[in-house]
């Protein structure tokens, strides 16, 4: 029996198993007088895979699927598989799908048509979030011009290669050493880096910087040469003056999301174990700064006075990582009025509870942490 053969007879097996096929063969039935059953009914197929499907229904033993049938629903039993070879046959294999989906980006490219090439880009963004797809993506020829996409003119085409890249790493450390091995950290940061180039976010593509801080991020978490690789290339202070220039902008709600994932990145860094050296000069970059007015505290100062719960609660939880990791970061947070602000947060949070908003739990638990730390370290300083 062929490989294709076996399939489908594993496919008609496991839909009897499952009792979907005999819905299936009620579809293409004739009455006629010669073979009538107890209800006077004759079904007679009338084309080749409705007589197939007929037989296996006539030769097997509908008691015991049944049976079986309410063992599975009742977790009794487990459903019957198809091995990988015959999944293969019948639907065609992971590699091969995703190797489709790299021609066509391959192809696009030779279009040069933008649409083309983020639907392409799209598509193998979607075919990555399998683990072993994302492995295989070099070996098929898909990191290099997705790299190379990194640099393009459209924004579009920049952040859909970002997102690729992004989700192809994340939680992935084997796709993490492919793509630190095209030195990939600086192409990643050059949004960021255009930004801080002009200090400011107002020509800045909010879904390109988004991206880029997500592609990042999924890099650097739990891989300890890819930190140290980006504190080694300024990471540290790229990440604090973006922070400087983003919380300044008070009036572009487009660049809400992209404060968000930065301050949250940020405090997830600063408490990033397996990189005990990369984390605490990233630490050290984020507690004190050369320039007040770019300190991490005076970032933070001013997004806590954005009206924003989200950017509010992840502000307070950056708060607590970084003196979690350097408590004598205080001082610098008590000189940009944290605790302050800090309380206000509190109050409202205490506020929006009461009026049974439960979403404000976190924010009310971590503010009143910071504000016990904050507390404490003034008894200490008096004594």
């Amino acid at each position: 029996v062929d490989m294709t053969t076996k399939a489908l007879l594993s496919l008609f097996f496991l839909l009897l198993s499952t009792s979907v096929l005999s819905q299936l063969i009620l579809e293409d039935v004739v009455e006629g007088p010669a073979s009538q059953g107890k209800a006077g009914l004759v079904k007679e197929a009338t084309d080749p895979l409705t007589k197939t499907l007929q037989w296996a229904v006539d030769n097997s033993d509908l008691d015991g699927m049944a049976e079986r049938a309410q063992a599975i629903r009742d977790g009794r039993a487990e459903p019957m598989k198809l091995d990988r070879e015959v999944m293969d046959a019948l639907f065609g294999s992971k590699v091969s799908f995703l190797q489709t989906t790299v021609d066509m980006l391959q192809e696009a490219l030779g279009t040069g048509d933008e649409d083309t090439t983020i639907e392409a880009l799209e598509n193998l963004e979607e075919q990555v979030t399998d683990i072993d797809n994302a492995n295989d993506l070099d070996n098929l020829g898909g990191v290099e011009p997705v790299v190379g996409l990194l640099s393009h003119p459209s924004s579009k085409v920049r952040a859909a290669a970002l997102w690729v890249i992004g989700t192809a790493a994340q939680s992935n450390p084997s796709a993490q050493q492919m793509f630190m091995n095209y030195r990939v950290l600086p192409r990643l940061m050059l949004p960021i880096t255009e930004v801080i180039a002009t200090d400011s976010v107002q020509d800045a593509d909010p879904k390109l910087l988004a991206k880029s801080l997500y592609s990042v991020s999924t890099l650097l978490r739990g891989c300890r040469h890819c930190l140290e690789t980006f504190i080694a290339q300024d990471g540290a202070s790229q990440l604090c003056k973006m922070l400087a220039i983003v919380s300044r902008e008070r009036t572009q709600e487009s660049i809400l999301p992209v404060k968000r994932k930065l301050v949250a990145l940020v405090g997830d860094l600063v408490i990033e174990e397996g990189a005990p050296s990369a984390t605490a000069a990233l630490v050290q970059h984020c507690a004190s700064s050369s320039s007040p007015a770019d300190s991490v505290s005076m970032s933070v100062a001013r997004l806590l006075a954005v009206d924003d719960r989200e950017l509010q609660e992840k502000s307070l939880q950056t708060l607590v990582n970084l003196l979690g990791a350097e408590p004598n970061a205080r001082e610098d947070m008590v000189g940009a009025s944290l605790p302050e602000l800090v309380q206000v947060v509190v109050e409202k949070a205490a506020a929006k509870l009461q009026q049974e908003d439960t979403a404000w739990e976190e924010s009310l638990m971590l503010g009143r942490q910071l504000l016990d730390t904050f507390r404490n370290h003034s008894r200490n300083a008096e004594m």
